[in-house]
């Protein structure tokens, strides 16, 4: 019997190691970071809220990122978007949105989404312009 009970703890180990080795060799997130800055004509006060957003172009323009921060000090306002380079599809279409939220109403906001990413879209030192709302 004891050989036996040796047999199964060692097998025990063994799989334990082999499912904890598993972890090492799994693909999760490959996180990259867009980053640039945001220009308003007219700086807002101090309780503004700067959303900017990554968004699949394709069917439902799907949001892929989004980041919100307080805005601090002058403008124009960096921003850095943390978001998944392995779920971008090099076929598809990508763009940036942006808006600022002043005590939680839709004050400014891109005209257009700009694309970045693919098709020629940029990657790094991306700079969106804010306009007035209408709300």
């Amino acid at each position: 019997m004891r050989p036996f009970k040796l047999f199964t703890s060692a097998l025990a180990v063994l799989l334990l190691g082999s499912l904890g080795g598993c972890a090492l060799f799994s693909s999760g997130p490959d996180f990259a970071t867009l980053e640039g800055e945001v220009e308003l004509t007219t700086p807002p006060p101090a309780n503004a809220t700067l959303e900017v957003s990554l968004i699949d172009l394709g069917t439902g323009r799907e949001t892929v990122a989004i980041t919100r921060q307080p805005t601090q000090g002058g403008w124009p306002q960096r921003f850095s978007l943390v978001y998944d380079a392995s779920s971008i599809d090099p076929q598809r279409r990508y763009a940036l949105e942006a808006s600022l939220r002043i005590d939680g109403k839709l004050r400014y906001l891109d005209t257009e989404p700009l694309p970045v990413l693919t098709q020629g879209g940029p990657s790094r030192d991306i700079r969106l312009e804010l306009s007035p709302s209408n709300e």
